[in-house]
């Protein structure tokens, strides 16, 4: 059987229409593995464990989904491994989203060059600690009584992630990066006036760089330690369309909104968010209800709501989200808000991330407390939003110096709780945790403005919005920070 124009495995890549190309693909991967040491034939009569592998076809496109290459990987089946047997830890940690817009936007603003790049091969670089056996894959004959043990972590193994990541951070130390304390994923490198940051994700990477002359050190120092792929450009990264226009990069992610609406075959033509639709919930145990939510049960209603996010989301799949920088708004500005009640009584805040006018990060939550009035639902939202505001700065500091976020909120009411929090005694029930905002604006590390409530452009995080309001949110971004929606 074929999946998406692809075999699914070796025997239906030799009988394809394209069995050319795939064999191409899949002795080019013999190739690599040879290449890189990455098993040895050893002696298999002792062995008691010995995993299987499989062959991997896939196509690769580019973000308007033109086919660029087809790819063959091998990989081991790892769901026969066994935790303390032949793997331990398997954590690898991975980038935010946010860190690249942040990026992006130093690029814009610095005039600094960009590069992307993937690597190739990027787990068969680093090295195993376990003893694992594996099976020679259909296509590889090996000796009698043989069994290949591995020498380098194998697509499929469970610790291949961490082993990898490991592999690359010891790889940038030496050339002179040096991680981000926030962001495990964020390498920066600053010797005398060479400056360069790295945003990479598994084994796509994006380079930025102060100059021409940083850039082509920065190149050639990587390209002597792995096998990479350069991009003179940035095209797209992890399946976002990112284009260079005028001033700055738009973001847009059609592709996979395309994806998502065949999935699904919705036939509805949403113009709002969000449906007025109750979504009831079913009695559970209290040690299944963290994990059920409506993903046990899928319901009529539940569909119902599905399809008309995915309608609302396909509406959006021509707009772009406008990276460009506007020099006179060097505060980080943070819009903050919260509703009242909802779910289970339990309220919702949300914040939006404004750096030199470009948004650069959201988020919206349920609170794990019931907050008595809309005030206190507010004012614990003022904790929820300076603590994300300060971890995205503290990213950025070596480049844009100390920044002071201003928390913008529409409740006076919440400020005052702030400003003498700890001799009210109407707040005592607000949970220890959320004081952490008093601290933070004696310590001057945030400050707290009011601003009135139609400017406030965290409203849209906190609850379902008509299409009026959208429209005047999307336009509201528009004019006051020429960095969002607009269609292309």
């Amino acid at each position: 059987m074929y999946c998406n124009g692809t075999p699914t495995n070796y025997h239906e890549a030799k009988s394809t229409p394209q069995d050319a190309e795939w064999m191409e693909v899949y002795k080019e991967e013999l190739r690599n593995l040879k290449s890189m040491g990455v098993w040895e034939e050893v002696e298999g009569d002792n062995v008691t464990k010995i995993l299987g592998t499989q062959w991997v076809f896939s196509l690769k496109s580019d973000s308007n989904g033109r086919l660029l290459r087809h790819k063959a990987r091998l990989i081991v089946q790892g769901h026969q491994q066994i935790q303390g047997v032949n793997f331990e830890e398997t954590f690898a940690p991975t980038p935010t989203f946010a860190t690249l817009r942040s990026i992006l936007i130093l690029t814009s603003k610095n005039s600094w060059k960009i590069n992307t790049f993937d690597v190739t091969s990027a787990y068969l670089h680093s090295k195993i600690n376990e003893v694992i056996f594996v099976r020679p894959p259909p296509g590889i004959t090996i000796g009698e009584n043989k069994v290949l043990r591995l020498k380098k972590a194998l697509y499929g193994l469970k610790q291949a992630g961490k082993c990898w990541w490991l592999h690359l951070k010891n790889v940038l130390q030496e050339i002179g990066f040096k991680a981000n304390n926030n962001d495990q994923s964020t390498y920066v490198y600053k010797i005398s006036k060479d400056y360069a940051m790295l945003w990479i994700h598994v084994d796509n990477g994006v380079l930025v760089m102060r100059n021409n002359n940083i850039r082509e050190k920065m190149k050639m120092k990587l390209t002597e330690k792995l096998k990479l792929r350069w991009d003179e450009d940035i095209n797209s990264m992890v399946g976002i369309e990112i284009k260079w226009k005028g001033n700055g990069f738009c973001l847009k992610q059609p592709r996979l909104i395309k994806k998502l609406v065949q999935a699904i075959d919705s036939q509805l033509t949403a113009s709002q968010p969000l449906p007025n639709i109750k979504l009831e919930s079913s009695p559970a145990s209290q040690i299944d209800r963290h994990y059920l939510k409506i993903c046990d049960e899928c319901s009529a209603q539940s569909l119902e709501a599905l399809k008309h996010l995915v309608d609302y989301i396909n509406t959006t799949k021509n707009q772009t989200l406008k990276i460009g920088v506007d020099n006179t708004r060097r505060d980080m500005e943070v819009y903050v808000n919260a509703n009242w009640g909802g779910e289970g009584s339990r309220s919702k805040h949300g914040f939006c991330i404004i750096l030199y006018g470009t948004m650069v990060a959201w988020n919206s939550k349920r609170q794990s407390c019931i907050a008595s009035l809309t005030c206190k639902a507010k004012y614990m939202a003022l904790s929820f939003a300076a603590r994300e505001a300060l971890w995205l700065a503290s990213n950025i500091e070596d480049v844009i110096g100390h920044q002071c976020p201003v928390l913008l909120l529409d409740n006076k009411s919440a400020i005052q709780i702030e400003k003498n929090s700890s001799s009210k005694k109407k707040s005592r029930q607000i949970q220890r945790q959320f004081h952490i905002i008093d601290e933070l604006v004696v310590g001057k590390k945030v400050k707290i403005n009011w601003i009135a409530t139609t400017e406030q452009m965290a409203d849209i995080f906190t609850k379902a919005q008509g299409k009026i309001k959208t429209n005047q949110f999307g336009g509201c971004m528009e004019c006051l920070w020429g960095c969002v929606l607009r269609r292309t």
